[in-house]
């Protein structure tokens, strides 16, 4: 049986529906900014939807792009996030956690296999078997990658997250 960490720290919930990438991104940047200032502040988990975007990890390179960005109108954002390239397209619901590790567990492979447990529980709750995939991170249904997560951690403050 895995073990599974529940939170009884308060954490604050938004849907805001669509949003564009860059503005959410800059909402986490400064959630993170003020929980480094304030660490006893609440925890925040943001659900949220973004027009076309593709977002490439701090060590992606273009060259995992299907098409030239030079000849494309997709917005393209790099980010300090890890991974690589990620398209976030309208429908798909994606998930940015703001989280202080200190008071849970300092441990970036323990919190990866936490937001893999959380996916895996949800797809459960709709008669799916969510999977882990050995040394990859993220969660597969039926052998296809159904959930990404990419992550930023600093100072043990969480951002960027999972779809």
């Amino acid at each position: 049986m895995r073990r599974f960490i529940v939170s009884i720290r308060p954490c604050h919930f938004y849907s805001p529906g669509v949003v564009s990438y860059p503005v959410a991104w800059q909402w986490q940047r400064s959630l993170v900014a003020e929980r480094r200032e304030h660490p006893h502040l609440a925890d925040v988990l943001i659900l949220l939807e973004h027009p076309p975007v593709y977002t490439l990890g701090q060590g992606s390179s273009l060259e995992f792009l299907k098409f030239d960005p030079a000849q494309s109108s997709h917005l393209l954002c790099r980010t300090e996030r890890g991974g690589e390239v990620t398209y976030h397209c309208p429908g798909q619901i994606v998930g940015y956690p703001i989280l202080n590790l200190r008071y849970y567990q300092q441990d970036l492979h323990w919190y990866l296999r936490q937001l893999e447990e959380v996916l895996i529980r949800v797809l459960a709750n709709y008669d799916l078997k969510g999977e882990r995939v050995a040394g990859l991170t993220g969660v597969w249904v039926e052998g296809r990658k159904l959930a990404a997560i990419g992550i930023k951690v600093s100072r043990w403050i969480t951002m960027h997250g999972l779809l």
